[in-house]
């Protein structure tokens, strides 16, 4: 199809190019920053990139200094998304699955509460090596054994809580104003040859990387249902592209210690292994038996191919998208409100997924049985022998929740190779039961909960070993 690029306004070339910027300086280039003090509380000197900064401070501000108000946060988050599941139950519980969702957030919230005021089973608050933060006293680093409870409130909630509003506050540069469109017209060429999908597929890829995999579920399901992508098309974009956002990296890098000097080759590496982990799944069950058909009773509406003066083309798209795109105050109160309800559903299924995971981990081996699938591929990529287990135990948990993995190796001398693998494999394997397949099952779409689990193994199986390959190449052979 062939389209010419007609004149815009300055305004929209304006747009078109400084607001994306902000947004890309606040997501990915590094600025350092000295050690400075705040509410008591001393951070140290980094160089690390803004949103990261900003991060800390607002924990700084919040939680590790003299104003301790973060759980209240947490809480009131949750309590929210009580509210919601009561007012919107007709949609919550609906069905059996959603049924049974409904109730692990709610299980969830119980441990929220247990941990905020310090109540409920002795085992919860019980300190324990095995969970120990490293903290400097006197300039000496020690390990301080902490709770279950202690643990999931400081290493995940408090965290996720702070780091996602944050993101969303600079997401809107990055996809409101033709950045996204832009690219996706460049890249349409090559997304049906390698990936057998349309082009505006990569379009979702990056708005669910840079958003988040719920609102990316919602648009694959309206896209379906208005004729722009088969069953087959739907079902591989939601769980081959469709990963935790940017700001869920944030978390996992952070838990790894990863985020000061090796952040930017996590992200760009994680979101090169998504694409080549699609391009195998597309090609072996489940995905390549699925229906290729569209919706019943839709007219198909198949997209733009542009097969000449793409580059002007790209340019036009963008610049339509910025020249009609609302002020940057107004998309990010547009993106904040639907922030909020994907947060609480978040926050309540992290409470249960990540206390429940722990419980599991320190009482029982059914992870550890679950990860002796992956033990070979460990030692295939020469993850150092004694981390085999706890990497492999990690790569078995993301299927319960994506922010587990890391947290096995917050505390204590681990290699940067299983440090990195812990924070990339939740990434690209992409499916796992806390938020991800609640959210892709509220959709209409027809996907049914076995194929799941049988692409998660098959990703995760995958992304254990490109990981690995990928750790090798950034930090050479562990001693």
């Amino acid at each position: 199809m062939e389209k010419i690029a007609d004149k815009r306004p300055a305004g929209a070339y304006l747009k078109f190019i400084i607001l994306p910027l902000i947004g890309i300086f606040a997501f990915f280039i590094d600025v350092p920053m000295p050690e400075f003090t705040v509410m008591g509380f001393t951070m140290g000197a980094r160089s690390t990139i803004p949103i990261n900064h900003l991060t800390g401070l607002i924990r700084a501000l919040l939680w590790d200094g003299t104003l301790k108000v973060m759980p209240y946060v947490v809480l009131a988050i949750a309590l929210y998304g009580v509210a919601d599941l009561i007012l919107r139950r007709k949609k919550h519980f609906a069905n059996t699955l959603g049924k049974v969702f409904a109730v692990i957030k709610l299980i969830g919230v119980v441990f929220i509460v247990f941990a905020v005021f310090d109540v409920g089973p002795y085992f919860l608050h019980e300190p324990r090596e095995v969970l120990a933060a490293r903290v400097i006293v006197d300039g000496a680093a020690t390990y301080v054994p902490r709770s279950i409870s202690v643990f999931v409130l400081n290493g995940v909630l408090i965290t996720i809580s702070i780091s996602i509003p944050l993101a969303a506050v600079f997401l809107p540069f990055l996809l409101n104003y033709g950045l996204v469109e832009f690219v996706g017209v460049l890249v349409r060429p090559i997304m049906r040859p390698l990936f057998k999908l349309p082009g505006r597929s990569a379009v979702i890829l990056v708005s669910a990387l840079l958003g988040n995999f719920s609102v990316a579920h919602i648009a694959v399901d309206d896209q379906y249902h208005k004729g722009q992508m088969t069953e087959r098309e739907a079902i591989t974009i939601c769980t081959g592209f469709c990963s935790s956002s940017i700001a869920f990296m944030m978390v996992l890098a952070t838990n790894a210690g990863i985020i000061d000097n090796y952040w930017n080759a996590y992200v760009w590496s994680s979101f090169l292994m998504i694409i080549i982990i699609t391009l195998i799944g597309v090609r072996i069950f489940p995905l390549s038996g699925i229906r290729d058909g569209f919706a019943p009773d839709v007219t198909p509406q198949p997209e733009n191919v542009y097969k000449q003066r793409l580059f002007q083309n790209a340019l036009s798209e963008g610049l339509t998208v910025s020249a009609t795109a609302d002020n940057p105050i107004m998309g990010i109160a547009h993106i904040m409100k639907a922030t909020v309800g994907v947060l609480a559903a978040i926050i309540m299924g992290a409470g249960f997924s990540t206390s429940a995971g722990m419980l599991l981990y320190i009482f029982t081996p059914i992870f550890e049985w679950l990860g002796i699938i992956f033990r070979p591929i460990m030692w295939l990529v020469q993850i150092p022998p004694d981390e085999v287990v706890t990497a492999a135990t990690g790569a078995a948990f993301s299927l319960l929740e994506v922010t587990i993995p890391s947290m096995l190796v917050m505390a204590g001398d681990w290699s940067y190779h299983i440090r990195y693998m812990m924070a990339v494999v939740p990434i690209t394997s992409v499916i796992f039961l806390g938020s991800f397949v609640p959210s892709l099952i509220s959709t209409n779409l027809p996907v049914k909960f076995w194929h799941l689990m049988v692409i998660w193994l098959e990703r995760m199986i995958l992304s254990v070993l490109f990981s690995g390959f990928f750790a090798l190449l950034l930090f050479g052979i562990p001693n």
